[in-house]
C-alpha cells in the first residue's frame, strides 16, 4: 500500500472526506488500484453520491472477487442506492464455512428484503440462522420474510426463536402475536399479547387485537368486553365501534347495536365513518334499499370481504341476483391467500374421491359391541343443508344436548388413522378410539347427563365408517337439501377457511366438493350398514312437525312441542357460530327453497354436476 493511499485511509477514518477523495483520486491517476476504488466508493457514498460510490465499489469487487469485504460493501451500497435487485442477479455466496461467507449471506438477505424478493430472503436468513442460531435479528428477519409470503406457521416459529433470544423487544412480541393469530393459533397469540403489553403498555390497538383473537377463539363475551375496553381507551377511534357492532349483529343483539351507534355519535364519530354498520342495521331491520344506499357510501377497500359479503346479501334481498352473485364472487376472491386455499381445496376433494374409491370395494372392518353408556346421535350433511336449523330444533327437546361444530370424532380418528385404513384397525385400537371420543365428549357435556347427545358436524359425513365401527347402529341423521341450493348458499357465504371450506371460494369448486362428498357418502351407504334417517330441508321448513315426529321416533325420543319453538331456542342458545346465525332466529319460511332457480344463469356451468345428484336424492327439478 502506498503512502498516499495510507494517508487517504487515515483522512477517511477521521472524517476528512474531501482530503480522502483527493488523495484516492491521485492514487488512481498514478495506477489502477482496487483499494483506491474501494476507498473512493466509500467516500462517495458517505458524501451522498451513491451512483459514483457504487461504480467504484463495483470496480474494486470485480477486480478482487476473493476480497469478501469488497463484495459486501458493494452489495450494501447497491441496496442503499435503491438497486437491491441487482444484488439478486449476483451469484449466490458459497456455503457458510467462514465468517466472511456468513456476512455475504447476511448482505444477500438484506438485499432480498429491500428488493421484496421474499423467497430469496427466506433462503438467505435460513442459512444465517442455521449458522448463528443465537442471532435474534436474523431470526426476526426470517420471520418477516415468512410473514411476507403468508407462511404463518413458519413465521410464528422463527419469531418465537427471536423472542426467546430477545424477550425485552416489544416489536418482536407484537410481530409474533400477529403471526400466531394468522397461523390460527389465537390462544397462543393472546398469551404473547400479555407479554407485549407488559413491555409496551396497554393501548387501544393492543386491546382491539385482543378482541379479535378472543373472537377467533369463540370467546364471544370476552371479545365483546375487550372491544368495549378499546373504545374506552380511544373513544374517537371508529375501528373498535365498527368491529364491535359487527359482533353484536353476529350475536343478534340488535338493541345493543343501536345503542352502540348512539354512543359513537355522542363521542363525535360522524355517521359517514360507520356507514357499514348503519347498512348492517338497516338490512337486519328489513330496510334493504336503505342498506344498499348506505353501503355504496363505504369504500370497499376498508373491509373488502365484509363489504362484498354485505353487498351480496342486500342485492339478493332486492332481487338483484346477478349483482348478488358477482358480489359473492368478489368476496371470495378477496379472501386472504386465495390461490393457496384454492389448491388446498382441490387437494381435499382429491382425498375425498380417493376415499370413495377405496370404500366402493366394501372392505371388511372390525366392529365393537355397543358401549355400556348411551351412544350419541350424529348429525351430518353437506354444508348449508339446514343442519343449523335442525340442531336448533333438536335443542328445544328437553332430553337432548346438541354439540355444535366440535370435532369429537377427530380424537377417535387419531387413534386409528385414515378411514381408508379402517380395515387394518384392531379391536384394541377401536376401543382406544372410542375411549378417546368419550373423553372429549365428557369435556363438553356433563358426564351425568342421561339424555341423548347429538354430535352435529356436517362434514363428519366422511367419518361415517368410524362411527359405525365404534358405535354399531348409532343413529345418523342425514340433513338433505337440493344440491343446487346447498352449493349456491355455500358459495355466497364467508367461511373461516379450512381445507374443506376452501372449495366454496369458487362455484366450480363448491359443485365439485358436493360431487366428491356425495360420491363418498354413496359409497359408504353401499359398503357399511349405517343406521341413517334423512331429514329433508324443504319439508322441514314447510311442515316442521310432520318432518320432526319421525325423527324423534328414530332417535328414541318422546315428542316435545318445544322443538317447534325454534326462535326462542335460538335466542337462548347464545352465539351461533355458523353462517346461518341471522336466519335461525327468524320464523320458518320457504324463502330459501328453490332459490337456485333465480341464479340459474350463473349456475349453468355446474348444473351438469349437480342435477344428477338432485335426481338421485329424489328431486324432480
Amino acid at each position: 500500500m502506498t503512502a498516499e493511499l495510507k494517508q487517504a485511509i487515515e483522512a477517511f477514518q477521521t472524517g476528512d472526506l474531501e482530503r480522502a477523495r483527493t488523495l484516492a483520486q491521485a492514487e488512481l491517476s498514478d495506477r489502477e488500484s482496487p483499494e483506491a476504488h474501494h476507498l473512493l466508493g466509500l467516500v462517495h457514498c458517505r458524501m451522498g453520491d451513491a451512483a459514483s460510490g457504487v461504480e467504484h465499489l463495483r470496480v474494486a469487487a470485480e477486480a478482487e472477487p476473493a476480497n469478501i469485504a469488497f463484495q459486501i460493501m458493494w452489495m450494501r451500497a447497491l441496496v442503499d442506492s435503491g438497486r437491491a435487485q441487482e444484488v439478486m442477479a449476483l451469484p449466490e455466496p458459497p456455503p457458510i464455512r467462514s465468517a466472511a461467507a456468513l456476512e455475504l449471506w447476511r448482505a444477500r438477505g438484506e438485499a432480498a428484503d429491500a428488493a421484496e424478493d421474499y423467497p430469496v430472503a427466506v433462503k438467505a436468513w435460513s442459512k444465517v440462522t442455521a449458522a448463528t442460531p443465537s442471532d435474534w435479528k436474523a431470526w426476526a428477519n426470517l420471520g418477516r420474510a415468512y410473514t411476507s409470503r403468508s407462511q404463518w406457521r413458519e413465521a410464528a416459529d422463527a419469531l418465537a426463536a427471536a423472542v426467546r433470544l430477545k424477550p425485552d423487544e416489544a416489536s418482536l412480541r407484537w410481530s409474533h402475536c400477529g403471526a400466531l393469530a394468522s397461523a390460527d393459533r389465537p390462544a397462543e397469540a393472546l398469551s404473547e399479547l400479555d407479554g407485549y403489553e407488559q413491555l409496551a403498555g396497554r393501548t387501544a390497538g393492543s386491546v382491539t387485537a385482543r378482541a379479535r383473537w378472543l373472537l377467533a377463539s369463540m370467546k364471544f363475551d370476552e371479545a365483546e368486553q375487550a372491544y368495549r375496553d378499546a373504545i374506552e381507551l380511544a373513544p374517537d377511534e371508529p375501528t373498535s365501534y365498527r368491529e364491535l357492532g359487527l359482533l353484536l349483529e353476529r350475536r343478534s343483539k340488535l338493541d345493543l347495536l343501536a345503542n352502540l351507534l348512539d354512543e359513537a355519535a355522542a363521542a363525535g364519530i360522524t355517521r359517514e365513518r360507520l356507514h357499514q354498520l348503519y347498512a348492517v342495521q338497516a338490512l337486519r331491520e328489513g330496510r334493504p334499499e336503505e342498506a344498499d344506499k348506505l353501503l355504496d357510501l363505504v369504500d370497499p377497500a376498508e373491509d373488502c370481504v365484509g363489504w362484498h359479503r354485505l353487498k351480496s346479501k342486500i342485492a339478493d334481498r332486492l332481487g338483484k341476483f346477478p349483482e348478488a352473485f358477482a358480489a359473492a364472487a368478489a368476496m371470495n376472491r378477496a379472501a386472504p391467500q386465495f390461490e393457496s386455499w384454492i389448491s388446498r381445496g382441490e387437494a381435499y376433494r382429491n382425498r375425498l374421491r380417493s376415499l370413495g374409491r377405496t370404500l366402493s370395494a366394501a372392505p371388511a372392518h372390525p366392529q365393537l359391541d355397543s358401549p355400556s353408556r348411551r351412544m350419541p346421535a350424529f348429525l351430518v350433511g353437506f354444508p348449508r343443508s339446514g343442519t343449523t336449523l335442525l340442531d336448533t330444533l333438536l335443542m328445544g327437546h328437553s332430553d337432548t344436548v346438541v354439540l355444535e361444530e366440535v370435532h369429537l370424532l377427530g380424537a377417535a380418528e387419531r387413534e386409528i388413522g385414515r378411514v381408508a385404513d379402517l380395515a387394518l384397525a384392531s379391536r384394541h385400537s377401536l376401543e382406544r378410539a372410542r375411549e378417546a371420543y368419550f373423553r372429549e365428549l365428557d369435556a363438553n357435556v356433563d358426564r351425568d347427563f342421561s339424555g341423548l347427545v347429538v354430535d352435529k358436524l356436517p362434514l363428519n359425513l366422511p367419518g361415517a365408517p368410524f362411527i359405525e365401527a365404534m358405535f354399531p347402529r348409532a343413529p345418523i341423521i342425514f340433513a338433505q337439501r337440493h344440491p343446487c341450493d346447498a352449493v349456491l348458499s355455500g358459495f355466497m357465504q364467508s367461511f373461516v377457511m379450512n381445507d374443506a371450506m376452501a372449495s366454496f371460494l369458487t362455484i366450480e369448486g363448491a359443485a365439485d366438493l358436493y360431487d366428491a362428498v356425495m360420491s363418498a357418502w354413496r359409497a359408504m351407504r353401499e359398503a357399511f350398514p349405517l343406521n341413517v334417517h334423512t331429514v329433508r330441508y324443504e319439508r322441514l321448513v314447510s311442515e316442521p312437525e310432520a318432518e320432526l315426529r319421525p325423527l324423534t321416533d328414530f332417535l328414541g325420543l318422546d315428542w316435545d312441542e318445544q322443538m317447534l319453538a325454534h326462535t326462542q331456542t335460538a335466542k337462548r342458545r347464545g352465539t351461533i357460530i355458523t353462517p346461518s346465525y341471522d336466519q335461525v332466529t327468524e320464523p320458518l319460511n320457504s324463502r330459501s327453497v328453490g332459490r337456485w332457480k333465480k341464479y340459474r344463469e350463473q349456475l349453468e356451468p355446474v348444473l351438469p354436476v349437480l342435477l344428477p345428484w338432485a335426481e338421485w336424492l329424489g328431486y324432480e327439478d
